[in-house]
């Protein structure tokens, strides 16, 4: 097939195959040549003499299946861990604050229900006398802090009931001058048992 010549000076022009152009070097030499024939894998000669990007349609291809990789990454790290939440192997680290958010509660009195399902940390202020039931949801090696706060009345009891255990067996008596300020701080080893310190009259 009639080869045709194209220097870097000539217009483009229709390739098909069996025609070559010049690779230029860094110098500007045309030393090398490339058959079209090869070309024609990623170009298309087209009816205008420009050349269609079939070359971007084959990388575009790529990228797909590059894509599928980091599906298949992201499938993978589904395994470790759910953004919804779930059980992560193997040690965790972390580089900066590793945060607990805590669910506050102003001016209860009477049984007081946590939730710890929701949440490990908790700020309660007492505006009565009131009993700290065992709370609904608790899971086996759970820990966290319950702020336990004396209105500006003060003189507020509370009382356990449930699976709450206290060293010797006797429940701690909380601060209660008024606005006292006590920290219950706890440690589930099974789901019905809440081992718990009380740390009282921070200021």
């Amino acid at each position: 097939m009639a080869s045709q010549k194209i220097s870097q000076f000539d217009a483009i022009t229709t390739l098909a195959s069996g025609d070559y152009f010049p690779v230029i070097q860094a110098s500007g030499v045309a030393n090398k040549r490339v058959d079209v024939g090869v070309l024609d894998n990623r170009y298309a000669a087209t009816g205008s003499g420009a050349l269609a990007h079939e070359a971007l349609a084959s990388g575009n291809a790529a990228l797909a299946l590059g894509t599928e990789a980091l599906a298949s990454g992201n499938a993978a790290l589904t395994d470790k861990y759910a953004i919804a939440g779930g059980p992560i192997t193997g040690v965790v680290t972390t580089q900066s604050q590793s945060i607990g958010a805590v669910t506050t509660t102003a001016l209860t009195s009477g049984v007081i229900l946590l939730d710890f399902g929701a949440g490990n940390n908790f700020d309660i202020t007492l505006g009565g006398s009131s009993t700290l039931n065992t709370p609904t949801t608790p899971s086996g090696g759970q820990t966290g802090s319950i702020t336990i706060r004396q209105d500006s009345v003060g003189s507020r009891l509370l009382s356990y009931s449930g699976g709450w255990q206290f060293t010797g067996g006797t429940a701690p008596t909380l601060t209660t001058t008024a606005s006292g300020v006590d920290v219950l701080s706890y440690y589930c080893s099974t789901p019905s048992e809440i081992q718990a310190v009380l740390t009282t009259d921070l200021q």
